[in-house]
């Protein structure tokens, strides 16, 4: 073949080589593209989902609709929306050299980005640097990008950025809004406008201003480095005539560590922290800093740091200084503050010296510490509130002065302080004055004395700094008015009546794990708010303790009416007061012995009963009560929940929980406040998990109530403390017998109703606890009662009860509403917490005249009577409500007739609590016949509810 026929066939193969790249590059870039998009974000634990590539031949490539989400795997939960982005790929460079960059330009439109961080202060496993240098373009613009970005503790949001960049050119930043909420900050910014530099992979955002007086003046990211792991950033603010400068610089590896320096200079703290958005605002102004770090976050112990600081006028709250200057370098786990000075008018405090801190600390006794204290307080007041007191809590002057070292093995050091008129909470001491001195590894409390009048208060003692801590001392006082120290006591005590005086006694020594020691405690004329102390009584106390129990020998609680005395015992998880006695007017009314498997430790920790007390330890009670009167024992100690009568009884409990046996039987005479004599006998028997019980009462002339009960039980700890001690898989019993019962014979605790009249009947249950079965019937003659608001008077009310299938049913109830006639009937629903009450109409019509909105709270109902006007009728009433705590509620149904056409409604109130708004109840019963308009009962005043 002839040299011109070859030349023709290979320009012909050109030809169509250039055809096919032209008719399939789109195919193949597109494909390219979409490939290599999903591998590179799955290397960076991220997933791709992109609805269209367009990559027309020698043109940028368009993506739509590109979505960013996190993988399963991915620790932050990252996500991006794109509508639109613009790629021109910079494919022939990157087919010529390995590590040329991949893009031109990009161009993104309408972007949504989501970043939420664990804050586990690590990178995301698997991050490519290089593929994130090489992603670098050369030119590049964001239009309406919103990105949120939060943490545990912070959270910023970009919204309306724009920000374009170009290395040729100077580009735009606009930002429509800017939010930072973080725990001590909060701040927005609105229509913020700069220009930006891009060059060398170093992106600068300049000349923003942020607020009056606040400027941006270059924010510049250092990308240039991201092929060796580094990140940096520098901060350029002026800020009201002061600047403030700022380095970082970020280097990944396995661990992410920075590089932090900056300084500032003339620095506005009022102006700033409003600028900044801090919560509490914040005055002064810092003269000049420089500050360093070194380090990885999370482990801060381990870097390097550094602070110079002189800040003048400083307030924050309360907290007021003059000056504070602060010095402080820390490297290889070793502070040292070369000098920390506050001075606040006439107060002054000096301290330096060094703190190594070792990599595990087992104790802060044994932290490595040298240094020196002076303090000039003549303002205690003041001086205090910078550290955090509340305003008037100290008044007084103090000085201090001291070394110490604990670096050098032999250790030693000093530190006394002297106040002059000193007071705490209005508590005024005439003197108070004290000193530590450290010598080798024991430390000694010298001469610790404060005095106000003749009360005072003195503590010595020695503690070893060693692993054992060996600790001996002593703490004696006197009191002789408890009620001068009142402002000291908890608030909820300062009103109350509080009085008696105190001489106490304290000695011990051991350590922490093993030690022992005595105390004494004798008061006069002691009254505290809390039972049994409302009344004036002497406090005897004198006993040892080690660290598993306390032993009283001598414990007596006593007055001219009234002593209770005994041996008390307080073990890790018991109480045993043995020879118990107490005694009313010199006369022994109860004795016996208690032992309870109860830790009061365990209770002041937790606050719980159920966790100080111990399943596994056995119950040892025997207590022996003759003819105690109730009244005089309330009136000796001031309370007033004793009740009255004559009380004898006794009671018996060995064992642990599980297999816990009780007998018991109680006799009390004339209870309560009652016009005839009464007797309650009770008798009961735990034993076998079943407890037997028995009662009979009689009231009067009334004919003895007599009632017995079988219950079958779960005595385990945790039935108990989640009240389900009934064991539901065996059968139960009880049976209520009434003979006849006069109401007005129960005394006025029973009766709170004031009812009268007679009730007869007899109840039984049987049957499993889930759904017993119930039985009986009851018979109610001529009662009356006198209820609360919101409820009527009801008087002649007469009604035969039957009691079948878990509930009580009236055919008919007669009775009289605020004197008028009604016949209903009712059917109640009990269960051990709740019970609902429906009562209906049986005879004649009840109307409703007015009602409260539906869930109101119903602050009386009134009863009238008159003719049908026809108005909305009352069909229903359901009472409802629970035992424990009290709560009732009324719902009614009302049927009303608007055209022929007959409608049911129903609307519930509040009967107790009373919440929000409160209204009356109106109705009107109707009878046939003639009527005369009647009401009564004047609703009672009741001023609405918060």
């Amino acid at each position: 073949m002839s040299f011109r026929k070859r030349l023709l066939v290979f320009v012909l193969i050109v030809l169509v080589a250039g055809a096919l790249d032209a008719l399939l590059a789109p195919f193949l870039v597109a494909g390219g593209v979409r490939l290599w998009i999903r591998w590179a974000t799955q290397r960076q634990g991220l997933t791709a989902d992109i609805e269209s590539v367009d990559a027309p031949f020698l043109r940028p490539v368009t993506l739509r609709n590109l979505t960013l989400g996190p993988s399963k795997a991915a620790d932050p939960d990252v996500s991006l929306r794109v509508a639109t982005v613009v790629l021109d790929l910079n494919l022939r460079a990157r087919l010529l050299g390995k590590d040329a960059p991949i893009l031109r330009s990009i161009r993104a439109d309408h972007a949504t980005a989501t970043i939420r961080s664990p804050d586990t202060g690590r990178l995301p496993a698997g991050l490519d640097w290089r593929q994130w240098a090489r992603l670098l373009p050369d030119e590049f613009q964001f239009t309406d990008l919103n990105v949120d970005i939060a943490t545990s503790s912070t959270a910023v949001s970009f919204h309306g950025v724009l920000l374009s960049a170009s290395a040729i050119e100077s580009g735009r930043f606009f930002a429509q809004h800017i939010a930072v909420t973080a725990p001590l900050l909060r701040q927005t910014f609105d229509n913020l406008r700069g220009a930006t530099s891009w060059e060398n992979a170093h992106l600068t955002i300049a000349g923003i201003p942020l607020a009056r007086g606040l400027d941006l003046e270059a924010l510049t990211i250092d990308l240039s480095r991201l092929t060796k792991r580094r990140l940096g950033i520098d901060l350029q603010l002026d800020t009201y005539g002061g600047t403030l400068r700022a380095s970082f610089q970020g280097r990944g590896g396995a661990k992410f560590s920075i590089d932090l320096a900056g300084s500032a200079a003339k620095v506005s703290l009022a102006q700033l922290s409003s600028a900044i958005g801090f919560l509490e605002p914040i005055t002064g102004s810092v003269r000049a800093s420089k500050f360093t770090f070194r380090g990885r976050p999370g482990e801060f112990l381990d870097g390097t740091a550094s602070i110079w600081m002189e800040a003048s006028d400083f307030a924050w709250r309360a907290r007021r200084a003059d000056t504070v200057m602060l010095g402080a370098t820390y490297y290889d786990r070793r502070l040292e503050v070369d000098q920390l000075y506050v001075r606040q008018r006439q107060n002054e405090l000096t301290v330096n010296g060094e703190l190594l801190w070792p990599k595990e600390l087992k104790s802060w006794a044994q932290l490595p510490f040298r240094g020196h204290l002076n303090a000039t307080i003549p303002d205690l007041n003041g001086f205090a509130q910078l550290f955090g007191a509340s305003a008037g809590d100290f008044f007084g002057a103090l000085t201090a002065h001291g070394e110490v070292d604990l670096v050098d093995p032999e250790a030693s050091g000093r530190l006394a302080w002297e106040g002059q008129e000193v007071t705490f909470r209005g508590v005024p001491l005439d003197s108070l004055g004290g000193s530590l001195r450290l010598h080798g590894r024991e430390l000694t409390l010298e001469n610790l004395e404060a005095r106000h009048a003749d009360d005072f208060l003195r503590a010595e003692g020695t503690v070893e700094l060693a692993s054992a801590h060996h600790f001996s001392g002593r703490l004696t006082g006197a009191i002789n008015d408890l009620g001068a120290y009142a402002p000291l006591l908890p608030a909820g005590w300062r009103s109350e009546k509080i009085a008696g005086g105190a001489t106490f006694d304290w000695r011990g020594d051991g350590t922490m794990a093993a030690h022992s020691g005595t105390v004494q405690l004798f008061a006069h004329g002691l009254q505290l708010p809390v039972a049994p102390l409302r009344m004036p009584l002497d406090l005897t106390l004198e006993g040892s303790y080690s660290p598993k129990s306390i032993f009283f020998r001598t414990f007596r609680l006593a007055s001219d009416r009234f002593s209770l005395g005994g041996f008390l015992l307080l073990g890790g998880n018991f109480v045993e007061l043995q020879a118990f006695e107490l005694a009313l007017a010199g006369t022994p009314r109860v004795s016996g012995t208690l032992f309870l498997p109860f830790g009061l430790e365990r209770w002041r920790e937790s606050r719980s009963f159920f966790a100080a007390f111990d399943a596994d330890q056995k119950f040892d009670v025997d207590l022996l009560i003759d003819h105690l009167d109730l009244a005089k024992l309330g009136t000796a100690l001031g309370e007033q929940s004793f009740g009255s009568g004559i009380l004898d009884g006794k009671l018996a409990a060995f064992g642990p929980l599980r297999t816990l046996q009780v007998t018991t039987s109680w006799h009390l005479e004339n209870f309560g406040s009652a016009s005839s004599p009464n007797t309650i006998d009770f008798d009961g028997r735990l034993e076998g998990a079943r407890l037997e019980a028995q009662t009979t009462a009689k009231f009067g002339v009334s004919d003895p109530i007599t009632a017995a009960v079988s219950l079958p039980l779960r005595l385990e700890k945790k039935r108990w403390e989640t009240g389900t001690l009934l064991n539901q898989d065996q059968l139960l019993s009880a049976t209520i017998e009434c003979p006849a019962l006069f109401l007005e014979t129960l005394p006025n605790e029973l009766n709170r109703s004031a009812g009268r009249g007679l009730v007869t009947g007899k109840i039984a249950w049987s049957g499993k606890p889930a759904a017993p079965a119930i039985g009986g019937e009851a018979h109610l003659f001529n009662l009356f009662f006198r209820l609360p608001p919101p409820w009527p008077e009801v008087t002649a009310l007469d009604a035969q009860i039957s009691f079948s299938d878990r509930a009580a049913v009236a055919d008919t109830v007669r009775c009289e509403i605020d004197s008028i006639p009604i016949e209903l009937r009712g059917r109640l629903t009990t269960s051990l917490t709740r019970f609902g009450l429906t009562l209906t109409p049986r005879e004649g019509e009840i109307e409703v005249l007015s009602q409260p909105r539906d869930g109101a709270s119903l602050s009386a109902l009134r009863v009238g009577e008159g003719r049908n006007e026809g108005q909305p009728l009352l069909r229903e009433a359901l009472v409802r409500g629970t035992f424990a705590p009290v709560s009732l509620s009324l719902t009614t149904t009302i049927e009303t007739d608007t055209d022929g056409k007959s409608t049911t409604s129903q609307r519930s109130y509040f009967l107790q609590p009373y919440e929000g708004e409160t209204s009356p109840l109106l109705l009107r019963i109707t009878a046939p016949g003639p009527a005369v308009e009647f009401e009564l009962g004047q609703e009672k005043s009741r001023p609405n509810s918060r």
